[in-house]
């Protein structure tokens, strides 16, 4: 690099002084003193804060029903079904029955267990009347997890009028959909 003789280093750093002093008096009004530069430094820790805050919160949020949906069978194996696997707890307005035996509330958790013990498949299906209190469907339950139900399903009543009604000269039938508006089975009025 060549040297600059003196004379024009100092006009150098002359003007390279007048810049930074005109660029610093240029942002401010001479007046007032007021910059018109926006300090962003608090913008950034309100931002960092909100998103620690939804950080924190996020997970704690997510809540949800862990459920387990019957897989395809392979499309080359045949569809076997065994209906003497499967226990059924029904639930009417004055009994409680397992796989069609009439069972009483106290002896239902002995049963089940007696039942559950040697199963791999731990898993039973409650069928329940639109009469049948809530709290009541919920008792039974939690007396089948107790005896070592690990899998409880819901049969609805539209369902057990689907099996029972097969369809005719094998049409099909349409699935009900969000447009056809809340089932008749799970509503409030029922519980």
């Amino acid at each position: 690099m060549a040297q600059q003789p003196p004379d024009q280093q100092q006009e150098h750093h002359k003007e390279m002084n007048r810049k930074r002093r005109l660029g610093v008096h240029e942002d401010a009004h001479a007046a007032s003193g007021a910059m018109s530069d926006i300090n962003i430094t608090p913008l950034i820790d309100v931002m960092l804060v909100l998103l620690i805050i939804f950080m924190v919160v996020t997970p704690l949020a997510q809540m949800g029903l862990d459920i387990s949906l019957p897989q395809p069978p392979p499309p080359n194996q045949p569809e076997q079904k065994s209906q003497s696997n499967q226990v059924v707890m029904a639930l009417e307005e004055g009994a409680i029955t397992v796989n069609k035996n009439p069972v009483a509330v106290e002896e239902l958790e002995a049963r089940l267990r007696d039942i559950y013990q040697a199963r791999s498949d731990k898993t039973i299906f409650v069928r329940a009347t639109g009469a049948v209190p809530y709290g009541r469907v919920v008792q039974a339950m939690d007396l089948a997890k107790a005896a070592g139900v690990e899998r409880i399903g819901i049969v609805s009543e539209s369902s057990v009028r689907r099996a029972r009604s097969s369809p005719s000269s094998g049409s099909r039938r349409r699935r009900p959909s969000m447009r056809d508006g809340p089932s008749k089975d799970f509503s409030p009025s029922r519980w």
